[in-house]
């Protein structure tokens, strides 16, 4: 007969460096609609034309916002310095949104780069990418607080290990 039990180990992670899905989606979803907002208030027409090809929402990828700033920036560069002050200030305000618009695909490469290390799971800690955020046994305060750790299972046969495996996973398999 073998007997399979499982128990929960605590990492050496810190446990304020926690890194939640729908956190990262949320923030993702606002991201994105941020994105087509800017985009829209952009005056150059290569973007106009990047943003607004179809009614639907486009997910853009850092890669196109890389080339999308490219773009404007090589146009900025072709703009020849404004004399009056309206024109400065519009040459100033696409700068800004140039820089606006880096800075975004600056963070949505950060998500991105989140989701891919969450894979199937709903958390990991930015110290110890591979524990998951659970809830232990030993929990001295009793308040319930997650802790970044891995749920060992044992198999043992006649009071000897067969095998184990380590699980990103709370539940028992």
């Amino acid at each position: 007969m073998e007997y399979i039990d499982g128990t929960k180990i605590e990492s050496k992670a810190d446990k304020y460096t926690f890194v939640w899905r729908k956190t990262v989606e949320r923030n993702r979803e606002r991201l994105m609609k941020k994105i087509h907002v800017l985009l829209e208030q952009i005056d150059d027409a290569i973007a106009r034309e990047n943003s607004l090809e179809s009614d639907e929402e486009i997910a853009f990828t850092p890669a196109m916002l890389t080339e999308m700033a490219g773009e404007l920036r090589s146009a900025l560069e072709q703009v020849p310095e404004p004399s009056t002050q309206e024109g400065k200030a519009a040459l100033k305000k696409t700068r800004r949104q140039l820089k606006e618009l880096e800075s975004h695909r600056d963070k949505l490469q950060e998500y991105d780069n989140h989701l891919k290390t969450l894979q199937e799971r709903n958390s990991y800690s930015k110290t110890d990418k591979d524990a998951t955020f659970m809830r232990m046994k030993e929990d001295a305060m009793r308040n319930g607080q997650t802790k970044p750790g891995y749920n060992l299972q044992i198999g043992t046969e006649s009071q000897f290990i067969t095998d184990f495996a380590l699980f990103p996973n709370p539940t028992d398999h």
